[in-house]
């Protein structure tokens, strides 16, 4: 009888190998030796490298349930916060792993078709944000410009806190952090 092999453990295998030495340094060998399949398995299940990562951040996004937390309740405080938390928490989780592959992505083409499921989520919370404009609750400026001004800090701070490895840049607050974004675009 075949052995039965879970996507989440191969999903695993592929951050971990990924964030230790990066995309261009990690091979499907590596990855199925960290997941404890053979390399023919991986290619007969996903194909190819490209299409691994591609599906590890799908895998990602689910186990995150970012797509979820850009939906628009008309209580922007409580939206915010689920947004900002949701980034947080998968910063937590995955943050080596999505570091890695967005320092990488420039220099893989072959990455950038990866990048189409996060950036639809960014484009959610961007309409989320948008609504929230038409309503008179956010000043009037691009959305993605929005997002970037919501995400961008909790982005820095996650890549600075990975790269410094150490306790002098404290825990970015959702809520404290929600409240400055506010304060400095509400209407």
């Amino acid at each position: 009888m075949p052995k039965i092999i879970e996507d989440k453990y191969i999903y695993q295998a592929v951050m971990q190998v990924i964030s230790e030495r990066g995309y261009s340094g990690a091979t499907t060998q590596q990855m199925a030796r960290a997941a404890s399949v053979s390399e023919v398995t991986l290619f007969r299940k996903y194909g190819s490298k490209q299409q691994l990562v591609k599906q590890t951040i799908s895998f990602i996004i689910a186990q995150a349930d970012l797509g979820s937390a850009a939906q628009y309740s008309g209580d922007i405080q409580a939206d915010l916060l689920r947004v900002v938390q949701a980034y947080q928490d998968s910063a937590v989780k995955y943050g080596d792993f999505t570091t890695s592959f967005f320092s990488e992505m420039s220099r893989n083409p072959e990455l950038v078709d990866s990048f189409d499921e996060p950036m639809n989520i960014f484009l959610d919370i961007g309409k989320m944000l948008l609504r929230y404009q038409v309503e008179g609750q956010l000043q009037k400026e691009h959305p993605m410009h929005a997002v970037a001004a919501l995400l961008g800090p909790l982005m820095a701070n996650a890549m600075m806190g990975k790269a410094i490895k150490n306790e002098t840049l404290p825990p970015v607050g959702p809520g404290e952090h929600v409240t400055k974004f506010l304060a400095g675009r509400r209407m």
